[in-house]
């Protein structure tokens, strides 16, 4: 028996941050990863990985289609995947000796292996063979096991035709087709990086509407993007079969429950994420996960059990890298008495990073309407800005609301190039309570994408002179 003052089980940035914040605070730390690598999804097989080859599509695709006069350039019309890998595999080997330098420096204990709990204070660490190697006692623990691609027994994911989006990184060969079963975040990232390759994308939404919690303008912009990379959308369907045809390469072929056949070299599906509860000995504790595999928690992000903490995915909403460490951070704080901010759960940036990216924050024009809240609306468009023009990025727009009574804002919606990094600006002037007139007469560099804040604001200025009257409901 090992006795730690903190044992955190996963290795992902929950459970990293979560143990970098008890290591500074001069607590013995322990940290059990059952993978060869720390790291997690975020940096092995999700995030890190997934938005190295979304670059890497971009630059591929702008070479192809956005050539600047009299500038002449030449790529091969194939990209292979080797290529394609080489990028990322250098972005996610500095990554992980990142965090290993971290780890190292505050001399966490990294435990390789699987870890089930045997009783509230004590995990046992098995290895890939099932045997129990140690027992590590915890006077806090720290639940950080993350989440996986959902995969329906029906489905057979063979790694070769059919994939979800952790395995999907390591296709074979790039494929000529592929369809997208899933049109959630993670579908629709997925279906602009490879049209943005060239690959034929068929993307199948199981909704009318794509992404329905995006603001409407914002998703209309997206699908009308996507599909000028050459994705086609089946909306408002979903499998009923998917078979492999056989043959060298192999396909695979999808019916769907309105009658539509698709085929394709490839197949990606990814509809849903569970929690990696299943195999980790919370029975033996009374922690019941719900059907998703996901942990019920406080406030404070206590289980049933309040020396036990759950962070990160398997938590659930909002199930972000960012959110997931300063859970982490937050829980050691409330463990022990350690003072610091307050995550603001109520109100966070999101991205998607699709090609283009679309990020928000705050009210959408239809939660506004919903609340009955009269309201102005600033554009700010990319075509208008001149380091848009410089970069060649057109289409894109930045979208203020303003409460109309107070012209306080109320939310930002981008979609364009950079929208991930522009919407931290909103997310300033939304937590400082800034109004239309504040962000018309902030100073801006120019040219910058962020001046269009300036524009947008100034056009919801003039339109509450004009006293336009609300959108119709």
């Amino acid at each position: 028996m090992n006795t730690f003052d903190v044992v955190v089980v996963g290795g992902g940035p929950g459970g990293e941050r979560a143990a970098i914040q008890a290591a500074r605070a001069g607590k013995r730390v322990a940290l059990v990863e059952r993978e060869n690598v720390v790291g997690g999804m975020r940096v092995n097989w999700g995030t890190i990985p997934s938005k190295t080859l979304r670059e890497s599509a971009v630059f591929v695709h702008g070479l192809r289609h956005n050539r600047l006069d009299g500038i002449k350039v030449e790529i091969a019309d194939t990209i292979t995947i080797p290529e394609l890998k080489y990028r990322e595999q250098r972005v996610v080997q500095r990554e992980l000796e990142l965090i290993l330098s971290s780890l190292t420096r505050y001399a966490i204990e990294i435990v390789r292996g699987e870890g089930r709990f045997v009783d509230p204070h004590t995990v046992a660490v098995h290895g890939a063979d099932g045997r129990m190697r140690l027992r590590l006692r915890g006077d806090v623990i720290v639940i950080a096991v993350g989440s996986s691609p959902n995969r329906p027994a029906d489905v057979r994911f063979d790694d070769e035709t059919v994939f979800d989006s952790t395995t999907v990184l390591r296709l074979p060969r790039m494929p000529q087709s592929m369809i997208v079963l899933g049109a959630g975040v993670i579908g629709v990232e997925y279906a602009s990086i490879f049209s943005a390759l060239g690959v034929a994308v068929t993307l199948v939404d199981t909704r009318a509407d794509l992404l329905p919690f995006v603001d409407r303008e914002i998703a209309s912009l997206l699908r009308r993007e996507l599909q000028r990379l050459g994705t086609v959308f089946v909306p408002n369907d979903q499998y009923a079969a998917v078979e492999r045809i056989d043959g060298a390469p192999p396909a695979v072929r999808v019916t769907t429950r309105s009658g539509n056949v698709l085929e394709a070299d490839a197949l990606l599906y990814c509809v849903g994420r569970d929690g990696n509860t299943r195999g980790i000995g919370l029975e033996a504790i009374g922690i019941t996960p719900d059907p998703r595999g996901l942990i019920k928690v406080n406030e404070h992000f206590q289980t049933a059990h309040p020396h036990i903490y759950a962070v990160g995915d398997v938590v659930g909403y909002p199930a972000l890298a960012s959110t997931s460490m300063e859970q982490g951070r937050q829980a050691i704080r409330h463990a022990f008495g350690i003072p610091g901010p307050r995550l603001r759960t109520e109100r966070l940036p999101f991205a998607i990073y699709a090609i283009p990216e679309v990020s928000y924050i705050g009210e959408t024009e239809e939660a506004l309407r919903q609340q009955g809240l009269p309201y102005v609306v600033g554009r700010g468009h990319y075509e208008m800005n001149p380091r848009g023009q410089i970069v060649g990025a057109s289409g894109g727009l930045v979208k203020l609301l303003f409460a109309r009574e107070t012209m306080r804002l109320a939310g930002v919606h981008i979609i364009g190039h950079t929208a991930s990094e522009l919407i931290h600006t909103g997310q300033a002037f939304l937590d400082s309570g800034a109004d239309a007139t504040h962000i018309a007469e902030t100073l801006y560099n120019y040219p910058t994408f962020s001046d269009m804040y300036r524009h947008a604001a100034l056009v919801a200025l003039r339109a509450a002179a004009d006293d336009a009257p609300p959108p119709a409901a």
